[in-house]
């Protein structure tokens, strides 16, 4: 029987040893978590009664994954963030012993930490994990990878290993929001609306990077050419009026992107920020995973923040940002790739 509980200072110091065994496992078993071969029981047990201090201090939330009563796997919150960072926590030493693995009990701690966060007040979470199996696990648990760095720490036998950082955005339960704009296929009626939403965004905006705007028959042709190729054009309306549209195309042209789309998203100048823009994005999601697509790819200049947070919002990360690629209205503009994956 698997169940995890939150250790208490007293009962950390009174649990160091069957903590410090998991961690001496993990460490013999090659796991990078700050400690080097060789490494004993009564290093881990001291290291532990360090861990008691910090989470008597505050400083720390320290849980313990149980099967059929014996600790086989711990895991911590750090709590002490700088003073400008009062929302946000990170997951480390996330251990679990070779005996108790591919139980879910790593899952388990991993949904206690969270919750335990969330009653903290902490909304964002950040880890690190050199091992591609756990990655695999924080992902499955909703966690998106905002970065790699090659060689940041060494194996406990010698040699370096890489490490990607990984981020998930906690939100108590809301209320339910009011229903957003109806996203529907676009017909053919819905053009003009169309194409003075994209002039506005040329015009007005660094969202599209060209200047001269374009005519009715273009985008009659663009959107002849999309469908027929299968690939959705969709509208946003609210009070029988079109809002916004998005749509996707294949990511490049070569066979091998067959399962990549990358997507474009442009709302009317007055609803921004009401809820349009998500709803098209989720819509496009949804029709990316129909059609079996793996990755849906958007790319946003660099100083469009409310683009990027949407995106962010909506489970997507940040893969690459080329600086200074494009010009609009004498500035220069950074590319953002963002991508989310749907399989």
């Amino acid at each position: 029987m698997i169940h995890i509980d939150v250790l208490d200072a007293e009962a950390v110091r009174a649990q160091a040893a069957a903590l410090a065994a998991v961690l001496v496992d993990c460490v013999a078993n090659g796991a990078s978590v700050s400690f080097m071969n060789p490494f004993g029981q009564a290093e881990g047990e001291a290291f532990f009664q360090g861990v008691a201090d910090r989470v008597a201090g505050g400083e720390a939330v320290l849980v313990a994954g149980f099967l059929d009563g014996r600790i086989v796997g711990t895991a911590q919150l750090a709590l002490d963030m700088p003073p400008n960072q009062p929302h946000r926590a990170e997951v480390r030493k996330m251990l679990v012993h070779h005996d108790g693995r591919r139980r879910g009990i790593a899952q388990a701690m991993l949904q206690r930490l969270e919750e335990e966060a969330l009653a903290r007040g902490r909304t964002l979470l950040l880890l690190d994990s050199a091992n591609d199996t756990a990655i695999r696990v924080y992902e499955r648990g909703g966690w998106q990878r905002c970065g790699f760095v090659a060689d940041f720490a060494l194996l406990p036998d010698g040699g370096y290993c890489d490490t990607t950082f990984l981020t998930k955005v906690l939100a108590p339960e809301a209320a339910p929001r009011p229903p957003a704009a109806t996203v529907r296929n676009a017909i053919e009626d819905d053009l003009p609306a169309i194409l003075a939403i994209l002039n506005d965004a040329i015009l007005n905006t660094t969202a599209v990077w060209t200047d001269a705007p374009v005519d009715l028959d273009n985008r009659r042709a663009w959107w002849h050419e999309r469908v027929a190729a299968g690939y959705p054009v969709l509208v946003a309306v609210e009070n029988g009026e079109v809002v916004g549209f998005g749509s996707y195309v294949q990511f490049r042209a070569w066979d091998g992107y067959r399962d990549a789309v990358e997507h474009s998203v442009y709302v009317r100048s007055d609803r921004r920020g009401a809820g349009v823009g998500v709803a098209l994005v989720e819509a496009l999601i949804a029709r990316a995973r129909a059609q079996g697509k793996f990755v849906i790819i958007g790319g946003i200049e660099g100083s469009n923040a409310a683009s990027l947070k949407l995106h962010r919002r909506a489970g997507f990360v940040e893969v690459g940002r080329m600086y200074e690629v494009g010009t609009k209205f004498g500035r220069r503009l950074d590319l953002v790739f963002m991508q989310k994956r749907l399989g």
